[in-house]
């Protein structure tokens, strides 16, 4: 019994006091922030832009059309979903409030009243070919489309 109270007197194992205790935690504190801070993605705020095509404004097949302007990630993250942009379609213009930096395939529609797309669906999320970089606060996108579509869509 000596023995077992002679080895916890002469202690290889100290134990820390509250002031290095409170060190360590704000270490690993510290630690786990700048974790956080790197390795979460920066946001870039209000990007605008204009849709033409064949360097015009937009052209509407009927009276009711309805532009939309899908921006889509080209690298996701697990939880990320395309951003459908706000759009003015009598202007031509959209606006994105927030995304994440990086670059996009841009997906552009221009539906009539009957839901169907004046460009033949050739720039929906899975087929446009338009890509950007989103890479600053208040930047400015121009997305021009080809006068004659690609692989045989509507005019």
């Amino acid at each position: 019994m000596d023995e077992i109270v002679a080895s916890r007197k002469g202690g290889a194992s100290r134990s820390l006091t509250p002031a290095q205790v409170i060190l360590v935690l704000l270490a690993a504190a510290g630690i786990g922030a700048a974790a956080w801070w790197w390795f979460t993605p920066r946001q870039v705020r209000n990007i605008t832009g204009a849709v033409t095509r064949g360097g015009k404004p937009l052209a509407w097949p009927g009276d009711e059309g309805r532009l939309h302007v899908i921006f889509v990630p080209e690298v996701r993250l697990p939880d990320e979903l395309p951003t459908k942009a706000e759009c003015d379609s009598a202007a031509g213009t959209f606006r994105v409030d927030r995304l994440r930096a990086g670059s996009y395939r841009v997906a552009v529609h221009m539906f009539d009243e009957h839901h169907i797309d004046a460009l033949g669906n050739q720039f929906d999320p899975g087929n446009s070919p338009v890509r950007h970089k989103v890479e600053a606060d208040n930047q400015v996108i121009a997305v021009d489309l080809p006068e004659t579509l690609p692989r045989g869509g509507k005019r």
